[in-house]
């Protein structure tokens, strides 16, 4: 629903006078809200050359300085401290100091009628939480209208439940009347989402992590994993794997951790490997056994096949997918009577074209499509017969190890002008491994007795999934820019690893 218009005017109509010029590197002010209230509201000033630390922005209400509780670069939250009285909003950073508009004091029965629990609510992405209204005087908790003035950052039901979108910040406003209404600000930080498996009692869980939180998509009784995850809008989606009654094990799509997709014949080998949705439209990139049990890249849209992809070989296997309007690209190998492990492959709207000439076993297991620019990551082993990791650009090769050790890339997201990689380069036993991030063939190495599946750019930092041995047990991890990010994991469980992570 609109905002009342009165509310969007003191949004909107809050910004500094431009007369002043601003010092180069300066805090410059561009607006604030609201423009009045009383002692304890908060208040949203954005701009730009703000500090990140709270304490090295001093922001003052007329002559009296205001309480900092959250700062970015480009934002920064004030409590109006007891004592304020009606002024200018100014805030100085290293000496430097930019002045807005006034805020207006008002006495706390302006906003008798109706109150929050809250002036500021924090969330992630994908999270709720319900605000608490106290109402006085002739006011029904029934005539309440609820609004959020940026519906892509938060949104909000008709009970004040309130749920992150995407990063960023938003007004909640619960009103009656422009007399008797009240808002919060509404702060949403990203979601790291992370796919993989657990083995628990011996068998392999698929699992789903969000901030770290574990949830089993799967029980122990089936062998199952989950390979990749694709958040789109509200929703989110993982391909995998599940062993049926047979023991042979199906593709699988789940949604928002309910099954969605069975999308191999039972009576097949199914594989699903990497899961895409593009203008609502789920695509998955994996393989299917035909009657001769040989195995067919495949190409699966909304639980439908939709493309078989080989090209008079004895088998293939799809492993990455990105869909976009110029196309559907999918990577991975096909072997020949030449290669019968395979070499690495890309299928463009099905058509396949080789990445090498045929004469090492190969794969290529991750593709990251930019309208049309392709870029491809996997392996291909050299003449000493070790595996080499390798990028391809538009079918332009880049070497990014040498074939003393066994290499392989299994991720790849390009960000702008920057292409990022994640791999293994070998040991010589598996807790010798090592994780490895490439940017622009620049290696990153994450220690010894790790391994890495996927990579994650968001917001200038860089997300890796994979496992780090605990003696001879990988066990599931998540670093941020190296760092890990802690994971639940199941009591007693025994190996366990992260094959996919998605940030939003």
């Amino acid at each position: 629903m609109l905002l009342p218009i009165a509310f969007c005017l003191l949004v909107f109509s809050c910004s500094k006078d431009e007369d002043p010029a601003n010092p180069e590197n300066a805090p410059d002010i561009t607006s604030f809200s609201p423009t009045e209230g009383p002692v304890g509201e908060t208040i949203w000033i954005t701009g730009k050359n703000f500090s990140s630390t709270a304490a090295d922005n001093t922001v003052k209400i007329g002559n009296t300085v205001a309480t900092v509780t959250s700062a970015k670069e480009t934002e920064i939250f004030i409590t109006v401290p007891e004592g304020a009285i009606t002024g200018a909003i100014s805030v100085t950073v290293d000496g430097k100091t930019d002045t807005a508009g006034t805020f207006t004091v008002t006495e706390s029965t302006d906003h008798a009628g109706i109150s929050l629990n809250k002036n500021t609510v924090e969330l992630f992405t994908l999270d709720s939480e319900t605000l608490e209204v106290s109402i006085t005087g002739n006011v029904n908790v029934e005539d309440i209208v609820w609004s959020s003035d940026d519906e892509s950052i938060a949104i909000v039901d008709d009970n004040g439940k309130i749920t992150g979108v995407a990063e960023g910040s938003a007004h909640v406003t619960a009103f009656i009347s422009e007399e008797v209404s009240t808002n919060c600000i509404v702060k949403v930080s990203p979601s790291v989402f992370a796919v993989g498996y657990e083995e628990v009692n011996g068998t392999s869980v698929a699992k789903f992590w969000k901030n770290g939180v574990a949830t089993s998509l799967t029980d122990d009784t089936k062998f199952a994993g989950a390979t990749s995850v694709f958040v789109d809008g509200m929703d989110i989606y993982v391909s995998g794997i599940e062993e049926n009654d047979n023991e042979l094990p199906s593709a699988k799509v789940w949604k928002n951790g309910e099954l969605l997709y069975t999308l191999s014949d039972p009576s097949n080998y199914g594989n699903a490997h990497s899961i895409y949705v593009y203008n609502g439209d789920v695509y998955v990139a994996g393989s299917e056994t035909d009657e001769d049990e040989i195995a067919i890249a495949k190409i699966w849209k909304n639980g439908e096949t939709y493309a078989s992809l080989m090209d008079g070989g004895v088998g293939s296997q799809a492993y990455g997918i990105s869909v976009n309007e110029t196309g559907v690209y999918t990577a991975g190998f096909e072997e020949s009577e030449q290669q019968e492990n395979g070499t690495p492959k890309l299928w463009r709207d099905m058509v396949q074209e080789d990445l090498t000439e045929g004469l090492y076993h190969g794969r290529a297991q991750a593709l990251y499509a930019n309208g049309s620019d392709i870029y491809i990551a996997g392996y291909e082993e050299g003449e000493n017969e070790n595996s080499v990791a390798k990028i391809w650009i538009n079918g332009q090769v880049i070497d990014l190890t040498d074939d003393v050790m066994d290499s392989e890339a299994y991720s790849i997201f390009v960000k702008e002008e920057d292409v990022y990689v994640a791999g293994i380069v070998y040991g010589n036993t598996e807790d010798e491994d090592q994780a490895v991030v490439w940017k622009n063939a620049s290696p990153t190495e994450y220690g010894i007795g790790s391994a890495a599946s996927s990579v994650y750019i968001y917001d200038g930092d860089v997300y890796v999934g994979g496992s780090v041995y605990e003696g001879a047990i990988p066990k599931a991890s998540v670093w941020k820019n190296t760092e890990p990010i802690a994971l639940e994991l199941t009591e007693g469980a025994e190996e366990s690893a992260v094959l996919s992570v998605f940030v939003k």
